[in-house]
């Protein structure tokens, strides 16, 4: 079979978590044990269930029939018919999730009880023991009278400060009921199924939580291939840029190229926003851009083209802007337009400085915009373009931003250098001035990309 497509293997299950250890209070062997019914026999081979329940529970991998699990063990523990799991789903309710009989049989999800006691219990009661012929613990409500049932209990699951639930169980055979010291017994194994659950439920957790890091990781790989790795030597032009996400991914794009008509592209983008939204819109709007570049020499056309594609894939609120340079490598001539993007700072090489202005709208924010062309402008020897996202200029420090001012300082600061001096002075200068010591703290994306003339 071709390498392209061999079976991709099924990923293992995570392993179960570790079978918690019984609290002292309930050691089958020892002084600290209770007797919660005075009979030494009956107290052992209640914790040993308890302790063969807990086997079956923790070694359960898929989290749905563990709690189906949870339920027929407390049924065949206690000696039920009947078993009703109750599970918090984070907004103040806790809806049947499992209903089960004394034969492993699912119950209709419509099933009656109590729903006072359970409520009650729920928010912060104490576990009860229900018994009708006593009268003194439960009133019966209409619905348990029609089923005839005589005696149920009724307890939380508690893992810290937190209610994951209610477990409930109840019996409709006159000659057995529940006792206190069966509640004893019940609350205890269901204080065990707490942590039971709650170590599966931290475990989920952290493995998805690890999923979406690799997750993230990878698509911040995949975004990295995306972007120049290297600087560009065409010609006597030199091409370079860097761009470090406030996030894994973000949606700050800069990109240069030679077109198959000797024609040198350099174009910087940013998404509003950044994450992972960001990085999908500006993967789109790459692979737009470097099709219509190779049939089109027009930026404002080129543009023109990007922004109805793009109006049309990504959802109202979202939008990007964007400045494309097309540079004509034997003219030396070079155009630009610019869709609502912070004005790059064209250095000549007297150190006089022009800014390449706003010649339309953002993209996706109305698919039949128009955008202007300026140029052509011819580039002589020692001439600079820098482009940068507003990263740069938003940089804080305190209440003080970094400003297109004091990043127009750096620029001249250091453009005697080379191209990549150049731009590694200015990310130097905007890190030290924010006394920063990782782009990971960067409230924003931060891209900066330069076009250096040569003689």
């Amino acid at each position: 079979m071709s390498a392209l497509f061999r079976r991709r293997a099924r990923k293992p299950e995570p392993p179960p978590p570790p079978i918690p250890e019984l609290p002292p209070s309930l050691s089958p062997e020892g002084s600290q044990t209770i007797y919660v019914t005075g009979d030494r026999q009956v107290d052992t081979d209640r914790i040993r269930l308890l302790v063969d329940s807990l086997r079956d529970v923790s070694s359960e991998g898929d989290p749905d029939e563990l709690l189906v699990v949870m339920v027929d063990r407390a049924v065949k523990t206690v000696g039920a018919e009947r078993g009703l799991l109750f599970m918090a789903d984070g907004k103040g309710k806790a809806p049947l999730r499992v209903a089960r009989d004394d034969r492993g049989r699912n119950l209709p999800k419509e099933a009656s009880f109590s729903t006072q006691v359970v409520a009650g219990v729920m928010d912060g009661g104490e576990p009860v023991v229900l018994k009708i012929e006593e009268g003194g613990d439960f009133d019966p409500s209409q619905s348990m009278l029609n089923l005839s049932i005589r005696a149920a209990m009724c307890v939380p699951l508690v893992s810290g400060e937190e209610r994951l639930g209610v477990l409930y169980v109840d019996q409709r055979a006159s000659t057995q009921t529940f006792s206190r010291s069966d509640l004893r017994f019940f609350q205890a194994f269901a204080d065990m199924l707490a942590i039971v659950w709650n170590n599966r439920r931290v475990m989920e957790e952290r493995l998805q939580a690890e999923r979406i890091a690799k997750d993230l990781e990878l698509a911040r790989s995949i975004q990295a291939d995306l972007v120049p790795s290297r600087p560009l030597e065409c010609g006597r032009y030199t091409l370079c840029g860097r761009v470090d996400p406030a996030d894994e991914t973000g949606g700050d794009y800069f990109d240069f190229f030679e077109t198959h008509e000797r024609k040198l592209v350099m174009v910087v983008g940013d998404v509003s926003g950044h994450g992972i939204g960001a990085a999908l819109v500006m993967s789109a709007a790459r692979a737009y851009l470097r099709s219509f570049c190779q049939t089109c020499s027009s930026p404002r056309e080129i543009l023109a083209r990007v922004n109805e594609h793009l109006s049309v894939d990504i959802a109202d609120g979202l939008f990007m802007s964007m400045f494309l340079c097309v540079l004509d490598l034997e003219t030396h001539a070079f155009s630009y337009a610019n869709a609502g993007h912070p004005g790059p700072v064209l250095i000549h090489a007297d150190g006089s400085t022009d800014d390449l202005r706003v010649t339309g709208m953002a993209l996706a924010v109305d698919d039949e915009a128009e955008y202007g062309d300026e140029g052509p402008h011819t580039l002589t020897a020692g001439d600079t373009i820098v482009l940068f996202t507003d990263g740069l200029n938003e940089l804080r420090k305190g209440e003080d931003m970094y400003g297109r001012e004091r990043a127009i300082e750096s620029m001249l600061r250091h453009r005697s250098g080379s191209a990549t001096d150049l731009l590694e002075g200015i990310f130097k200068d905007a890190l030290a001035w924010t006394d920063e010591e990782s782009a990971a703290l960067y409230a924003d994306d931060l891209t900066v990309a330069v076009l250096r003339a040569g003689s």
